[in-house]
């Protein structure tokens, strides 16, 4: 991600000090986050889940010149450097090299961590970002380098396990899928088939089998589900459907509201959104 600053979401953030520091690595497509182990020194100032920056107050605002403490960049070491970008004397990004892996992390002005952007690929554009939400942990991929995210997938805090992954077109969410039982693996399917910005169809795996069992459809965009097919003997074929224009097939109602209130989802479809976060921008990365 060539511009930096561009990549922060305004999800409302969570905070806090004793959360372990994480840590993100390998390619966007199958990035994965874990907390370091018991001793184990986490490396610097990657810690989104609400934690405060370490290091000192920045010295100088230009973000080409360095602080004390660095290694040079051209040299390929490892690197560490905060920066003060609005000169109030407080650490405003920490640029930081580990493992060759670049990484910029951005502090609020109490000192919390609201965004690690790091270039994983090592192509010189920061393409993965992990920020702290009201739920949980927001990890957000740009797959093609074009400055838009095309994938975001929601972490449990804890555990680190994805809880739900979000497909991103043109800014919008396409498809969602969601491990409602928290056994690693996804049993809700939810798409918008026509990019209206709303769910219309479910694929529901209700025996956990990794076989969707029940397909729902919102043919004519009312918000109720007017058709269903099942596969009744598990074979991954669905053999019987179902019509209905009395809403007794159920509603996508009930699938919008496994997606927390204050998600962009809710914003973009219209559908009961709560507090809605200021300056959202398509092109956010985290």
């Amino acid at each position: 991600m060539s511009n930096p600053r561009g990549a922060q979401d305004n999800q409302t953030t969570t905070t806090g000090t004793t959360s372990p520091s994480p840590n993100l690595t390998g390619e966007p497509q199958d990035a994965t986050y874990t907390a370091p182990a018991a001793g184990e020194q986490p490396p610097v100032a990657v810690d989104p889940v609400g934690g405060t920056a370490p290091g000192p107050i920045a010295d100088d605002t230009d973000l080409g010149a360095g602080t004390a403490g660095e290694t040079d960049p051209a040299a390929g070491g490892e690197y560490y450097s905060p920066r003060d970008v609005d000169s109030d004397g407080n650490v405003d990004l920490i640029h930081t090299r580990i493992e060759g892996i670049e990484t910029i992390t951005h502090i609020d002005e109490d000192g919390s961590i609201t965004l690690v952007e790091q270039d994983t690929d090592g192509n010189g554009t920061y393409e993965t970002g992990i920020a702290p939400t009201a739920t949980g942990i927001r990890l957000a991929a740009d797959l093609d380098d074009d400055g838009t995210v095309d994938l975001a997938t929601h972490l449990d805090p804890t555990t680190g396990a994805p809880v739900r992954q979000d497909v991103i077109e043109d800014g919008r969410i396409t498809d969602t899928r969601l491990d409602t039982t928290a056994d690693g693996n996804p049993d809700v399917h939810l798409i918008d088939s026509n990019g209206d910005g709303r769910f219309d169809t479910a694929l529901l795996d209700t025996d956990l089998d990794g076989i969707t069992n029940d397909t729902l459809v919102d043919t004519n965009g009312d918000g109720t589900f007017d058709l269903r097919t099942a596969d009744t003997d598990n074979d991954g074929t669905q053999e019987s459907f179902d019509t209905a224009t009395d809403g007794h097939l159920g509603s996508i109602e009930q699938f919008e509201a496994l997606i927390p209130a204050e998600d962009h989802y809710h914003e973009q479809a219209g559908t009961y959104p709560a507090e809605t976060p200021a300056d959202q921008t398509a092109t956010d990365l985290a």
